[in-house]
């Protein structure tokens, strides 16, 4: 089972947001955002993030050619920053989606991202209903 961290976008108060715009963030290590870095990133619409992390690469590159650092100590590096990033990647998106003015609202626990969605909105309030 993983764990999904819900975020809903900014809305006016006393709406609901629509239910195409919330986003579900699974919690955990993210093979893709591991092997992909900032395709993942662009893929996951952090436009600034991607760019980020794409100079922070390349810097890191440039840096280690100019100091003649070997290219094992570059890869070990290179695949901590990769390890590192598949734990989180996905509070990076969530932080693109903070600056977009969404708030991190919920928690729910599905086997996949279909799960963890039917669970949620199995337990959203109807239209008019408060929210618990």
């Amino acid at each position: 089972m993983a764990l999904f961290t819900i975020h809903f976008p900014p809305v006016a108060a006393g709406q609901r947001p629509p239910a195409e715009k919330i986003v579900f963030i699974r919690d955990g290590f993210s093979w893709p955002a591991f092997f992909l870095g900032p395709i993942w990133l662009a893929w996951r619409r952090a436009w600034l993030a991607a760019a980020l992390w794409t100079l922070l690469l390349v810097a890191i590159a440039l840096i280690a050619w100019k100091l003649r650092i070997s290219r094992d100590a570059l890869s070990w590096l290179t695949l901590a920053l990769g390890v590192w990033f598949g734990f989180e990647g996905g509070r990076v998106v969530a932080w693109n989606l903070a600056r977009r003015g969404y708030v991190e609202g919920d928690l729910v626990v599905g086997e996949d991202a279909e799960e963890a969605e039917a669970v949620f909105f199995n337990r959203w309030p109807a239209p008019g209903e408060p929210r618990p």
